[in-house]
């Protein structure tokens, strides 16, 4: 893919570690696929298989040696990708239907019979995470979930169903939702079985890293999708590259080295940040080792686009079938 656009690859100033448990999750990840996601296509789901999605979990958490806290993490990866596949063409007043009944399992409540997998799925994280995550943690999570389903996917669907670019600026906003790694980023403390204090994690140096996070993993993406978002140019259209070449009406290799100094400015002030953080006192240390954590989610998900799945290959990526009458199965 990269070859065939001649794109380079993206540079970090951070370590690059290889996970404790390289594909340890295949196996239980089809049996997931096959018992809980039978609402969408079968041959969209074989080709799911292929994708390698909870080893990306075990990339992003390299450091997770503990396979209970680990697996919840790996069937969240699995879950929160699809959840993203499945809703993105949804109308945006039933996806605002599913996104509350959704946080209300994150929360507690009991997915129904008829439901489909994907709240039964979400159910069982749950219950995992609490056997060594505090219930605040879980309700950290269901905040975060409101806001990428609402400012995310919600508030992108008008850009995709038109087939209209938003602006460079708006686009920034949109991506730093769509991306989902503000509820995925909450899997850095599920993955060191740590939870940031509250103070902590609404300080604005913490919260600055947070949406750098987001803004560097979004052109991240758009990076590795590139091939496969421009095969679907008409639904396609907040990729930064794309919006990039539209807008300033430049070429695609233009496009791209703009959308690269873009990332490496963010990479840079967070580089910068880490090596001034705060003064948080008798949490320095286990602050410290959250941001390191938070970087290696980066370059984590970085080696498994490079070299973990085959997702982001047009012909591998699976056409699903919208039900827009049903969140129901029959």
């Amino acid at each position: 893919m990269l070859q065939k656009l001649n794109m380079p690859p993206l540079k970090y100033p951070w370590a690059h570690i290889p996970p404790a448990h390289p594909g340890y999750f295949t196996e239980e990840e089809r049996q997931w696929l096959d018992e809980d996601y039978t609402f969408m296509a079968k041959e969209a789901v074989e080709k799911i298989k292929a994708h390698n999605l909870a080893n990306g979990a075990s990339w992003m958490s390299p450091t997770t040696t503990n396979i209970d806290h680990l697996r919840p993490i790996a069937r969240f990866f699995l879950w929160l990708t699809l959840y993203d596949d499945y809703y993105e063409r949804w109308p945006i007043d039933k996806i605002a239907i599913e996104r509350d009944r959704i946080i209300g399992v994150i929360l507690g409540d009991t997915p129904k019979p008829t439901d489909t997998g994907l709240y039964r799925q979400i159910a069982k994280c749950r219950d995992e995470w609490l056997t060594y995550m505090p219930y605040e943690w879980i309700e950290r999570l269901a905040g975060h979930m409101y806001r990428y389903t609402t400012y995310g996917i919600m508030e992108e669907a008008p850009y995709r169903r038109e087939s209209r670019y938003p602006s460079l600026l708006r686009l920034s906003f949109l991506r730093e939702y769509t991306i989902a790694m503000y509820p995925y980023g909450d899997m850095t403390e599920a993955g060191m079985n740590y939870m940031v204090p509250k103070h902590i994690i609404e300080h604005p140096i913490i919260m600055r890293l947070r949406t750098l996070l987001c803004r560097i993993m979004a052109i991240q993406n758009d990076w590795y999708t590139l091939e496969k978002e421009m095969a679907d140019e008409k639904f396609e259209v907040c990729n930064h590259i794309l919006v990039l070449k539209h807008q300033h009406k430049i070429s695609l290799e233009e496009a791209i080295q703009e959308a690269e100094r873009i990332h490496n400015s963010y990479v840079e002030e967070m580089d910068a940040i880490q090596s001034d953080l705060p003064d948080f006192g008798v949490h320095q240390k286990d602050i410290k080792n959250y941001v390191y954590h938070l970087t290696l989610s980066i370059t984590g998900l970085d080696d498994w686009y490079n070299g973990d799945t085959v997702r982001y290959i047009p012909s591998e990526f699976p056409k699903h079938i919208y039900q827009p009458t049903s969140t129901r199965e029959d």
